[in-house]
């Protein structure tokens, strides 16, 4: 039962948080266009959320990204390396993804600190008046979901140079796209 909640998460949870993210974006961009057109008055706090849901989406979605590795890379000399020595295209990818790790641990810590100096002054944000510690919680939580997705890249990577360290490299899916 709990490996299948955890399988569950594992496969859904950036889906869920990018939608309800996207979702609050919408509604209230919907909402403010209604206010404005049909009763010529704004909401100040309607612009507000509806921008830091999408920065909550965002960084949310970079997970998503990192988890189907929909992100942007160059990879041309690499495959090319890889032709011809399929382990030092493994080696060089288990690489990359640790200083992509590397990197993102070290966003995380930033992150973290700027939540904590949000939590300290006590800011809200003009128009809603939500603590803004509460937007910028978005950033150290897509990073430790990028974080998360990447070590288990590393993992695979690990698993794969281990298991298949002369067999060719199929391309991805990702590749053929």
């Amino acid at each position: 039962m709990l490996k299948q909640a955890y399988q569950h998460l594992d496969e859904h949870v950036e889906t869920y948080l990018a939608t309800i993210a996207l979702i609050v974006f919408a509604s209230l961009v919907v909402f403010q266009v209604i206010m404005r057109y049909f009763f010529g008055n704004t909401l100040a706090w309607t612009e507000e959320l509806a921008r830091y849901a999408l920065v909550w989406f965002v960084y949310i979605s970079g997970s998503y990204a990192v988890k189907y590795q929909r992100h942007v890379k160059f990879s041309v000399l690499v495959n090319m390396l890889g032709k011809r020595v399929p382990i030092a295209q493994r080696i060089i990818d288990l690489l990359m993804f640790a200083l992509w790790l590397a990197f993102l641990i070290f966003m995380l810590s930033l992150s973290i600190e700027m939540v904590n100096q949000q939590i300290n002054t006590g800011q809200r944000a003009p128009g809603s008046q939500i603590p803004m510690y509460l937007v910028y919680l978005g950033l150290p939580i897509g990073f430790l979901l990028m974080s998360f997705r990447v070590l288990q890249h590393i993992i695979r990577a690990i698993f794969d140079i281990i298991k298949n360290p002369f067999a060719p490299i199929a391309m991805s899916q990702s590749e053929v796209d």
